[in-house]
Order: structure tokens, then sequence, then C-alpha cells
């Protein structure tokens, strides 16, 4: 492979264009990246949905959870059922994602806000990062969050704020129109 290709190659790779690297040179990724990014999304549309049984539609077959890492990771589908069984309507409207997802091969991540449960509303910033299959299944999911980061929400009556996602508006670069730095 001449250098000149070599560096196309890995150049489509680094923007997650549908190719990846081995030692033969470029190949087909086995999931788009745009199916990596919708599944990501829909993630946030089930939490705000309080929708555990969706939530675990886009999940593998023997999938892991670390919410926050550095916890007890949760092994295994009945165990992560039970955990999003326990954490969904808790979050049902109160997630909102705040950046665009981002994608390079079959992992993603994602920053978000959550606003926590309780007698006290918190505000808690939060970075999922989410490892897929050949399927377009997550296998693993790990939350970079903090209790102790956790900020009082400002109510302006009773209620929390409830958040709906709405998809991150285009990224325009060189009069070029994307959902991320790269053009798809």
């Amino acid at each position: 492979m001449t250098r000149a290709v070599r560096f196309i190659a890995v150049g489509l790779t680094v923007c997650g264009i549908g190719t990846t690297m081995d030692a033969q040179g470029p190949k087909p990724a086995p999931v788009p990246s745009s199916q990596i990014r919708a599944n990501m999304e829909a993630y946030i549309t089930h939490l705000n949905d309080g929708d555990a049984a969706s939530i675990m539609q886009l999940y593998g077959d023997n999938p892991t959870v670390d919410d926050p890492v550095g916890g007890t990771p949760i092994v295994g589908r009945a165990a992560v059922q039970a955990f999003y069984e326990a954490a969904a309507p808790g979050l049902k409207g109160n997630v909102r994602l705040v950046g665009n997802v981002r994608v390079a091969g079959l992992e993603g991540a994602m920053p978000m806000e959550a606003v926590l449960a309780g007698p006290q509303k918190r505000l808690i910033d939060v970075i999922d990062t989410m490892k897929f299959d050949e399927r377009g299944k997550i296998i693993a999911m790990r939350a970079y969050w903090n209790i102790g980061d956790a900020r009082p929400v400002e109510l302006s009556g009773a209620v929390a704020p409830t958040f709906r996602w709405r998809p991150s508006p285009p990224v325009v670069r060189d009069g070029a129109q994307s959902r991320s730095a790269c053009a798809e």
C-alpha cells in the first residue's frame, strides 16, 4: 500500500466513514457509524421515556454496565435489565444530550445532563461511552459521573425541569453539512 493510500484510508477510519484498518489495509466496518449514533440517541429517548424494555432492545446478549465507572460492574442481561427497571423510571424526562455523539469504530461517547430524583433535585453532568458488537448492539456501557459533582437545580415551581431530547443540529464545515466533524 502506498503512503498516500494508507494516509487516506487512515483518515477515513478516523472520521468513521465505513472503514477500519487491519494488516491488509482498509476493510468495510461491520456497523456504520450512523447506526451506532442512532442507537445512542435512541438510548437517550428511551431513558426519557422511562422505558427499560426499549433500552434492553438496544443491548446484546451478555452486556456489562458500569454506572458509575468505579462502582460494581453489572454483568449479564438479567442484571442489566434489573438495573434499568430500577433506574429508568427515576430518569423519565430528566436526561438531556448536551453535545454531539462521537463515534469511532464500534464505540461511541456522548455528553449528557441528568436531573436526579429525590427530595432535592440535583443536576449532574455525565459522559456515557458504549461499545457495540457486529450487529450494532450495545455490549458495554460506562457512565462517567460523580455524585460529588451534582449541583442543586433551581426550581421556579414544585416540578423539576423536564428535558426532551432533540437531535443535535448539523455541524456545518466548509459549506458541507454533517452531524459530526467528518462527512458521512
